[in-house]
């Protein structure tokens, strides 16, 4: 069977949201290629993955079809690429063909259903080192707070209004990964949250029974990326000054 080329070499929260492709033509036991960037080969740390998956680093390394990514990389295409040796998956520049349906495009391309995507995503989870963050945030099981995260890749977006209970914000912290701060998701009495990776983990993570909020981070706002993504109750917000902790 030819191996399967799956190019999506970057953004967190797309590196998990497309879990399901990849264990789907895993599954065939086909040899699964997905080159990703430095920057972001931390997330394959975080994933368990089929042993047939392999993920070099695109920016540094050689390996099996690099001439063919390389001349590829910026193709969109709609269904499989069939080479003569590959089959190629364009789904890191969906975007360009349609930017408000660029999830839903990943999962077409690859002709498979997308509903339960986030059940597919299988973390590695260091409980230990959770907790250790947890504390280190100054965090204790008996104060309620809101987790915030305001930044995305490309922007801040400050929220205006503050939560009715004690801010957490996500940021960067030496030694932790965005997995890491699972404990803390999972403890929150409320979660608000620039439309980021950070969404998708709390889908993967199931957090349920809780305050959700979500603002988009586009200019102009939309949701039309995420309607078919975000299974769980979101209360969603066009622009920050829009967000009302209810």
């Amino acid at each position: 069977m030819k191996p399967v080329i799956i190019f999506q070499p970057g953004m967190v929260g797309d590196l998990f949201f497309i879990q399901k492709i990849v264990k789907t033509y895993a599954a065939t036991g086909r040899r699964v290629i997905m080159p990703v960037l430095q920057k972001h080969s931390w997330v394959y740390d975080t994933l368990v993955m089929p042993p047939n998956v392999e993920t070099p680093i695109l920016d540094t390394q050689d390996f099996d079809f690099r001439d063919e990514v390389m001349f590829l990389s910026d193709k969109i295409a709609m269904s499989p690429i069939e080479g003569p040796n590959y089959t190629y998956l364009s789904l890191f520049f969906s975007w360009r063909y349609a930017p408000e349906q660029t999830m839903d495009l990943k999962y077409q391309v690859a002709d498979v259903p997308m509903d339960d995507w986030a059940d597919h995503v299988e973390l590695k989870r260091d409980r230990e080192k959770e907790e250790r963050l947890f504390r280190e945030l100054g965090l204790d099981d008996g104060v309620p707070y809101c987790l915030i995260n305001e930044t995305c890749s490309s922007k801040t977006l400050p929220f205006p209004h503050k939560a009715p209970e004690k801010e957490v914000r996500l940021r960067f912290v030496e030694g932790y990964s965005l997995v890491d701060w699972s404990t803390v998701i999972e403890r929150a009495a409320r979660i608000a949250s620039v439309d980021t990776s950070l969404v998708l983990l709390v889908e993967v993570l199931k957090i349920r029974g809780v305050p959700l909020h979500v603002v988009s981070r586009y200019e102009p706002p939309s949701f039309r990326e995420l309607q078919n993504v975000l299974k769980l109750e979101w209360l969603f917000y066009f622009r920050p000054q829009h967000l009302q902790y209810v």
